[in-house]
């Protein structure tokens, strides 16, 4: 049960971490103009490092289904852990872009 816990946590961690990218991108997003806005999404491949974070939240849910922990807490953290990689690998910051 303690390594579904850790999940859940490293899980939460990068959710937390993926909407403060997500937000960063789109503020930096909306400050410039011209072929820099042409080229931004560019910037977004900078951050697939906290893709690890993401991926340790899955590697310790696979690990916790191994160990035969509640299923409950293991779907939970398992589609914790999905979420935070999606948000990472989504440009969700270009659908609030409105011009």
């Amino acid at each position: 049960m303690r390594i579904s816990k850790i999940s859940i946590l490293t899980s939460v961690i990068a959710i937390i971490v993926a909407i403060w990218i997500q937000y960063d991108l789109f503020v930096g997003y909306e400050m410039v103009t011209g072929k820099t806005r042409a080229l931004y999404g560019i910037k977004h491949l900078f951050y697939m490092d906290y893709l690890a974070i993401g991926g340790l939240g899955l590697l310790l849910s696979i690990i916790s289904i191994f160990k035969k922990e509640k299923l409950k807490i293991v779907v939970l953290s398992v589609g914790l852990a999905v979420t935070s990689i999606f948000l990472l690998i989504l440009e969700i910051w270009r659908w609030s872009i409105w011009n």
